[in-house]
C-alpha cells in the first residue's frame, strides 16, 4: 500500500514538474511571438518554437539557444507581393533590439500567386519546374527553372515539347532564352546582410532561400 502510494506521489509530483517546464516553454515561446510581431508589424499568423532540450541554457542565458518562426503571411517591401515565412535563428539576444547570431530565411511565394503574375500563359508548377504554353496558339509546353544572379531573380529555359518532342534548351537559339530571361526578370534584393543561397520551385510554391550572421530582426522586417 505505501509503494502504490509513493508511485503516485512521485508520477503526481512528475506530471507537475512537466507542466511546468511545458509552461515555461510556451512562456518563452509566446515572449518571442510578441517580439516579432513587434519588429515585423507586416506580418501575421506569427508563431515560434523552442526545443525542449534548449530551456535551461535560456533560462540561465541573456540569449535565446535557437527558435524556429513560421510567418504565415508578409508582404515584401518592393512589390507588395504576399509570402510566407519560415525563420530558423540562433544565439538571438533577449536584450533589445533584438539580434540573431545566424539567421535562415526562406520566403516562399504560393503556386496560385505564382500563376497569377506570371507573364507566360497557363503557367503552373509541375514538379520543380514552372510549366508554360509555348508555340504558335500554345500547342506546346516549356518547362522553366528559377535562377538568382546579381540581385536578379529570374526564369531559365530547360527545354520545350512540341506534338511529344522534347527538345533541350542547348538545341534552342540563344534568344529566345534571352526573352525568358527578361519577360521574367524581377529585383530581388536580400535583406542587409543576408545572401541568397538557392531559388526552388516545389508545390509550396517559389521559393528563396537566405542565410546572414549578426541579423537585427527588426530590420529584417523593414527591408524584406
Amino acid at each position: 500500500m505505501r509503494m502504490k502510494i509513493k508511485i503516485i506521489a512521485a508520477s503526481t509530483t512528475l506530471f507537475i514538474l512537466l507542466g511546468a517546464v511545458l509552461g515555461v516553454q510556451q512562456y518563452i515561446s509566446s515572449q518571442i511571438t510578441s517580439r516579432v510581431e513587434r519588429e515585423m508589424p507586416k506580418a501575421s499568423g506569427v508563431s515560434a518554437s523552442i526545443p525542449l532540450a534548449d530551456l535551461p541554457s535560456n533560462i540561465a542565458s541573456d540569449s535565446i539557444k535557437s527558435v524556429d518562426i513560421n510567418i504565415k503571411s508578409f508582404a515584401l517591401k518592393e512589390n507588395g507581393t504576399k509570402t510566407s515565412l519560415d525563420i530558423s535563428a540562433s544565439n538571438i539576444s533577449k536584450a533589445k533590439p533584438t539580434m540573431a547570431g545566424s539567421l535562415e530565411v526562406t520566403a516562399t511565394i504560393s503556386p496560385s500567386t505564382i500563376a497569377e503574375s506570371s507573364e507566360f500563359n497557363n503557367a503552373q508548377i509541375v514538379g520543380n519546374t514552372l510549366q508554360v504554353s509555348a508555340g504558335p496558339g500554345g500547342v506546346g509546353t516549356a518547362l522553366l527553372i528559377p535562377k538568382y544572379s546579381n540581385s536578379q531573380l529570374y526564369f531559365e529555359l530547360q527545354s520545350i515539347s512540341i506534338f511529344g518532342n522534347q527538345i533541350p534548351a542547348s538545341s534552342l537559339p540563344a534568344e529566345l532564352q534571352d526573352q525568358i530571361k527578361s519577360k521574367s526578370q524581377r529585383s530581388l534584393t536580400p535583406p542587409k546582410g543576408l545572401k541568397v543561397e538557392s531559388v526552388s520551385l516545389s508545390s509550396k510554391g517559389l521559393s528563396v532561400k537566405m542565410f546572414g550572421s549578426n541579423i537585427q530582426l527588426g530590420n529584417l522586417g523593414s527591408s524584406l
